[in-house]
């Protein structure tokens, strides 16, 4: 009896070792190609996809010439550039010139050129969220002209330009507009998208020797659904994305109450809060900005900072933010009307009742909303010392 249950447990045994045959689908490591980086573009009736391609044979490797553009050289990385009518047809025909498959899912930023995204960037979003292996937490990012140039820069102080777009985008918010975020709001009621905005710069001027290309940030660009509308610069940009509570430890520059000169606040644990009100069918919503702020440099030669007059540079202080929020509201409900800030979806939450009444008349009501801005702002460190640095005391204006 012991023996037929031992030759039955034999049996089972080796009937489970057929669902265990190994790694029937493995992928070898030099059998693929990581794309660690996208930049698409449009030009005329073609797509172009460009893919920077990780060499991890050369990561960390230094001492050789060459790079970029498709050669091996001192870089990590190389390009492959590839122009069809269609997104799709792109990626088949890079993947005739690679002789490893192309693997997508290391990828955490894209490039979109300022064509596309002016022409429309649906048909890129559909081919980006279908397949699984396309990350949503990728960020998205819209470039100055072509994006194959700024993906294709020297960008010297990351390995991988990409990588430098990435960490850029995490510098100007707490939290970048990932692939998902985007879709969402494009998709969503009461909201329009918007993406940061890169584009390429020498690190040093132009006529000095060993000038690197590098990219940096500057202003938010704007949709209306899924097509770019403008392009905002980065002063208004910068107030807009603190209206919004997701700036990332920003500095204000404010003038001097009095005297001559300025000083700069650091806001930190900055956050924001709409309040939408409807009044006899007239909208109006209130922005409550809270922060806590530092002075971390003081060029002016105003007082000693005592009690009176740091409750005047605070007055100071809020006046500054409000105007400059008031100037990126005015830009994007005047120059380049779309909802970003997401007024509408804060009354579609708070006032849902009212939001079903106007939502089909939100694009013609959203230009003349009334927004207030209430910054509520404490200063609550002024440095080791009070009085500016090595401004003499007669020089310094009291209040």
């Amino acid at each position: 009896m012991f023996l037929i249950h031992r030759r039955h447990a034999v049996a089972i045994m080796l009937l489970c070792t057929i669902f265990i045959s190994g790694c029937w689908d493995r992928k070898e490591i030099n059998d693929i190609a990581f794309v660690i980086g996208l930049a698409i573009d449009k030009e005329k009736d073609n797509y172009r996809t460009s893919l920077q391609i990780a060499l991890p044979g050369q990561s960390g490797s230094s001492g050789s010439k060459g790079g970029g553009g498709g050669t091996s050289g001192d870089k990590s990385w190389f390009m492959l550039s590839n122009t069809a009518k269609t997104l799709r047809g792109t990626s088949i025909e890079g993947q005739k010139s690679l002789s490893r498959e192309l693997y997508y899912a290391h990828r955490r930023t894209m490039l979109i050129g300022e064509e596309l995204a002016r022409e429309g960037v649906a048909p890129m979003l559909d081919l980006l969220t279908r397949f699984p292996l396309n990350r949503f937490s990728a960020l998205p990012v819209v470039t100055k002209g072509s994006a194959y140039k700024v993906l294709d820069t020297d960008a010297p102080i990351e390995k991988f330009p990409s990588e430098m777009v990435r960490e850029l985008c995490f510098l100007n918010m707490r939290r970048p507009r990932s692939l998902k975020t985007f879709t969402d709001a494009i998709l969503s009621e009461g909201v329009d998208p918007f993406l940061p905005v890169a584009s390429t710069v020498d690190n040093v001027p132009s006529n000095w020797k060993d000038v690197k290309t590098n990219i940096k940030l500057n202003g938010l660009a704007i949709f209306k659904k899924d097509r770019l509308i403008g392009m905002i610069e980065k002063a208004p940009a910068d107030a807009l994305i603190l209206a919004m509570g997701e700036a990332n430890e920003p500095e204000v520059m404010v003038k001097a109450p009095r005297g001559k000169g300025d000083f700069f606040i650091k806001l930190n644990e900055n956050n924001s809060s709409l309040h939408p009100h409807i009044d006899n069918g007239k909208v109006s919503v209130t922005i409550r900005l809270y922060a806590k702020g530092v002075m971390v440099d003081n060029e002016s030669n105003y007082g000693n900072l005592r009690d009176q007059e740091i409750k005047n540079m605070n007055q100071d202080l809020h006046q500054k933010i409000q105007d400059d929020i008031k100037e990126g509201i005015r830009l994007i409900q005047k120059e380049y009307p779309a909802d970003i800030l997401g007024l509408g979806r804060s009354i579609h939450q708070q006032l849902p009742k009212e939001w079903a009444k106007i939502k089909d008349r939100w694009d013609d009501i959203y230009p003349d909303v009334k927004v207030k801005v209430e910054p509520h702002i404490i200063i609550e460190n002024v440095g080791v010392i009070n009085k500016p640095f090595g401004v003499p005391e007669e020089d310094i204006v009291h209040d």
